[in-house]
Order: C-alpha cells, then structure tokens, then sequence
C-alpha cells in the first residue's frame, strides 16, 4: 500500500508538472517561422524599403524573409486579414482597417502631381478632358488620386483614366498627367522629375481637404527639394500627404512587433532610408489603432509590463496546476478507498478459509481417536501437514497470517501432529513387546 501511495504521488507530481510545462509553452508567444512581407509594387518605394527591413529582420531573428510584390495597399490588408502575409507596407487611407493594427508609421509620402509642361495643366481643374495616370486599381496612390479629384469636382469620366504607372511620363508623349503618392526617396519618381518638360502642380485648398479626410495631412513640397539642372520644384508647391505605415493583425505574436520594432529604431536602416521616423516621432502617432506591443515598446516600464504579463501567466498555469493536484488527491483517495474495501473483502474471505482449515483439523482430530495401530495412524498425520501447508499458501493476508485465530490454527496443527506421532510411538512399543 504504501509502495503504491509513492507511486500515485508521484504520478500525481508529474500530471502538475506537465501541466505547468503545457501551460507556459501555450500561453508563450514566439516569432513565426517564417515571416512574409506584403509590399507593393516593386518599383515603387515601400517594396524597396520592405527588401531592406526583410534583410536586417533576417540578420536579428534567424528567421526566412519573404518580400511580396502586390498590387497595393488593398490586397496588402487582405492578405494580413486572411492570413497570407504576417507584416504589411501600405498607405494610410479611407480603407476600413477592421482586425489590423499599425507597428509603426514609416515616412510620409506626399501626393505628387505631375504634368506635362505646354499642357494647360495649372491646378487639378485642368485635368478633365486630359490622359491622367492615377495609379493601379486597389492601390491607395489610385484612392489618395480619386479623393482629390473628387474634392475638386471632378468624377473620374471627366478625363481619360490611363492604367499605367506614372513613369509612363517618360516613355508615352500622350500622357498629359499623373497622380504619385510616394516618398521623395522613390528613385522612379526622381527620375521622371528630371525629364525636361516635367512640372508639379499645387493642390489648392489642401487645410479644408485634409480635415475632410482625415488619413491627408497638409503639406509642402519645397523648392528643389528633387536634383536636376534647374530646381525642382521651381517653387515650394501645396499638397496634401499620406502616411506609410507598418502593419500587421491585432493578434500578431508580440515577439513579432517588437522585432519589427527594433529593426526600424535599432538597425542602420534610416542611413538608408533618412527618412524614416525616428522613435520620439512615431511614439505619439495614433491615426490608426497600434498593436498593444507597441505601447510597451516605447514605454520606459515595457520590461515591467512584460514581466506583469509572465507572472499573469504564472499566476494561470498555478491554478490549473492546483486544478489538477486537488483532482489527483480526490482520485487518490478514492482509489485508496477502493484498494481498502478490496483489501477487507479479501480479508473477510481470507478468514473463511482459515475457520475452514481449523474445521478440518478438528475432523482429523475426532477421526483419530479410535485408531491405535502405527500404519493406520500415518495417513492422518499426513492430513495435518497438508492442511497446514495449504493454509500458509493460501492465507497471505498480513491481518489474517497476524490475528490471534490463525496462531491457534497453527499451535492446534502443531499440538495435534505431536499427539499422532506420540500414539504411533506407543503402538509400536505394543507391538515390539507382544
């Protein structure tokens, strides 16, 4: 009994152990084994700051990288809600960003509008009629286009809506115009700026446009802001602007957002993209909801929250543990009582069988009496031993082998064997005398 208490307790030891193990290992959050990035079109900027950030994030985490060319901020928020992608590049714009979280704001990229010099182009009223590149479907350079347009009174049948990227200005004469929402680090943009007969125009009433949409801020390009033989533009120019953002699920791993954190605040990436927000800049930015990390990143106390977050964690896994030890004693000692009557029932049987032996060494006892002659008597001291020898056989019970009725058993075996082997020592001294 006691070799299987040990047993049960330590059983019960390991089930609290396992448990506890179960707990930590599910309730931890790890990077994800591999990471991918959606990020536009590969000419374009974000797909080009994405290859940077994945080459750095490779370096930090030892994690598999992957950069993905889409077609804009559209399909990059739903290839994060579906799953197909754990990090995205996008515009901030009207899209409704249900189940997304921002990591960080990247750079802000302003809404370029270029048109052809000798074209009557001085402001966006001039485009109707004209051949307009206003971005890919689903991209948000094609929204941020389609919104200024409309706060200027114009519906896309105004004008010839050429799906073309806008470096088609360098390639198609025809193309009086286009929409460019980008940072000024975009080299396309840069190259098709220092074509000759190439100019951006101002957007009027950028204040009122971006207080009805709240993702544009106002904003100014400045003069010669772009290289080129003769500044460009010539004269600081009014524009609105959208922010680059890093995003991922609400329910992205921690782990993954602060490593995405670190490679953008802790890396040399901003010598190649100077740009980029620092660290002070982007800790107040709430134009769209953060992931939760993100706060404890920046936060002084993160260390302390996340240690709050472990012990949450620890303070689980105990109660089920606790859980689990409570359910181990309750079976225990229902197991144990369960073994205890077992043990009394064959106890009780045990006792049966002893008052049976007892019984038959009382009929040996009787049957002898009568019998004097030495040959006769043997058979029935035969008897004795073999109902003695049964007895320890079959009685093994420690309470029945310790109780007072079986050591009168045994002293009545003993007593009774002597007494036959006395009467066949006398027969035979009576027969040696006759």
């Amino acid at each position: 009994m006691r070799k299987l208490s040990r047993i049960v307790i330590a059983l019960a030891a390991l089930a609290v152990l396992a448990v506890s193990i179960f707990g930590w290992y599910t309730s931890r959050e790890t990077l994800p084994s591999k990471i991918r990035i959606a990020a536009g079109k590969k000419d374009g900027l974000n797909y080009t700051f994405a290859e940077r950030f994945a080459e750095l994030m490779r370096k930090r985490t030892g994690r598999p990288v992957e950069v993905m060319e889409t077609k804009g901020t559209e399909v990059n928020v739903e290839m994060l809600r579906h799953g197909d992608a754990e990090l995205a590049v996008f515009q901030t714009f009207s899209l409704p960003l249900d189940g997304i979280a921002g990591i960080a704001p990247l750079f802000t990229e302003p809404l370029h509008l270029i048109a052809r010099t000798g074209k009557g182009i001085s402001s966006v009223a001039d485009l109707a009629g004209k051949r307009v590149a206003l971005g890919s479907k689903g991209s948000g350079m094609r929204q941020n286009a389609l919104t200024v347009l409309d706060h200027h009174g114009l519906k896309l049948s105004d004008l010839h809506d050429v799906e073309e990227p806008f470096g088609a200005l360098e390639t198609d004469p025809t193309l009086d115009a286009a929409f460019v929402t980008t940072g000024w680090m975009n080299p396309l943009l840069k190259k098709s700026l220092k074509q000759p007969d190439v100019e951006l125009i101002a957007i009027a009433d950028t204040e009122g446009l971006a207080i009805r949409h709240p993702w544009f801020t106002a904003t100014t390009i400045p003069r010669g802001l772009y290289p080129g033989k003769t500044p460009m533009p010539a004269k600081s120019v009014s524009t609105v602007a959208v922010m680059a953002l890093l995003a991922a699920r609400q329910d992205a791993p921690d782990p993954l957002v602060r490593e995405s954190l670190a490679v953008l605040y802790e890396t040399d990436l901003r010598a190649s993209f100077p740009a980029l927000l620092t660290a002070n800049a982007a800790k107040n930015y709430d134009a769209v909801v953060m992931h939760a990390e993100v706060a404890n990143y920046h936060n002084p106390n993160a260390g302390l929250n996340r240690l709050s977050g472990t012990m949450d964690v620890f303070v689980k896994t105990k109660e089920i543990s606790l859980g689990v030890l409570a359910f181990a004693v309750l079976v225990w000692n229902w197991w144990r009582r369960r073994l205890e009557r077992a043990a009394a029932a064959a106890d009780e049987a045990q006792k049966q069988q002893l008052e049976g032996f007892i019984k038959q060494t009382l009929e040996v006892e009787l049957e002898q009496m009568d019998e004097t002659e030495p040959e006769k008597l043997r058979p029935f001291l035969r008897r004795v031993t073999g109902i003695k020898q049964e007895a320890l056989r079959e009685l093994t019970s420690e309470r029945v082998r310790g109780d007072q009725l079986f050591a009168i058993f045994l002293a009545q075996c003993a007593a009774l064997s002597e007494k036959i082997q006395m009467r066949m020592m006398y027969g035979r001294m009576s027969e040696a005398k006759s």
